[in-house]
């Protein structure tokens, strides 16, 4: 099983090593830097359904 690298925030596996020293990471979608990143596939697809589960609601909520 390869692992993926994620972004903790969005869940897009564009993340790029910002600062090797440090081990920061920069995400290409959202902008997220910091030195925490995901690597198991399982909580990767977590965090996706939980996005999008907010912008749902999100959109519910401002509809009222």
């Amino acid at each position: 099983m390869t692992k993926t690298v994620s972004c903790p925030n969005c869940g897009s596996n564009r993340m790029k090593m910002h600062n090797p020293q440090l081990s920061i990471w920069q995400c290409s979608k959202c902008g997220y830097q910091g030195p925490v990143v995901v690597e198991n596939g399982n909580l990767n697809k977590q965090i996706k359904e939980n996005k999008k589960m907010e912008k749902l609601r999100k959109k519910l909520l401002w509809r009222r």
